[in-house]
């Protein structure tokens, strides 16, 4: 009986590895320089895709808020597709980009 338990966890163990790492795969990030900023729809565009924020987006480095964001700074955004749009899970402005004028 225990050989068809601990085969059982197993297989369990395995398909909870399995899905996990799917969701991993899923994960998309986005990186380039803002193109454009529309306050109204709390969105803002990156290499030709409309990005939205949301109240549990998070803001790294000189990042505080979404009005800190500008034209033509250089960023990395991890995304989440939901409903046709992108989400932002999370923004993070690149320092080391600032010399790179647009």
């Amino acid at each position: 009986m225990s050989g068809i338990r601990s085969n059982t966890v197993r297989q369990l163990l395995l398909i909870s590895a399995l899905a996990l790492g799917t969701g991993l795969a899923h994960a998309e990030d986005i990186k380039g320089r803002i193109q454009s900023i529309d306050l109204s729809a709390r969105s803002f565009a990156v290499n030709g895709e409309q990005i939205y924020v949301t109240d549990k987006t998070d803001y790294e480095n000189d990042y505080k808020r979404f009005e800190d964001l500008r034209v033509g700074h250089y960023v990395e955004i991890d995304i989440d597709r939901r409903d046709g749009r992108l989400y932002a899970d999370d923004i993070e402005y690149k320092a080391k980009a600032r010399e790179n004028k647009p």
